[in-house]
């Protein structure tokens, strides 16, 4: 079960850089790689945290939790963008993701931004 919440607060850290980020290009060698890095690091903590065999749940979540921060940090420092500009730097010239890059990422992963799901995803985000 901790290696199934592991997998899943990683994929959806990645989903929401895809969705807040729309402008990522086609660089499918890096989305791979990036998942195969992701996925081995989720395999290790997972073993990490059964070697340690750690007791207290909140300290797993946690200790998960912040592999999923570590997860966002990767991929904005590294996530080629059309812009030339990855997101940590996007951000850092002072871009915040909006409602209508939300919608234009959802669209991009094939997922229907009107729906009830992407809007609840779309909801997540400043409109301006």
């Amino acid at each position: 079960m901790g290696l199934i919440r592991i997998l899943l607060l990683t994929a959806a850290a990645y989903a929401l850089t895809l969705i807040a980020f729309p402008e990522w290009g086609g660089h499918q060698v890096y989305h791979v790689a990036s998942l195969s890095i992701i996925a081995g690091g989720a395999v290790g903590l997972w073993l990490m945290l059964k070697a340690m065999d750690l007791s207290f749940g909140l300290m797993k979540l946690g200790i998960e939790l912040c592999f999923a921060g570590a997860v966002v940090l990767y991929l904005a420092y590294t996530m080629p963008q059309k812009s030339g500009f990855t997101p940590m730097e996007q951000w850092a010239q002072g871009h915040r993701p909006t409602q209508a890059e939300a919608r234009q990422g959802l669209m991009r992963l094939g997922v229907d931004a009107d729906s009830k799901p992407g809007s609840l995803v779309v909801g997540l985000f400043p409109t301006h």
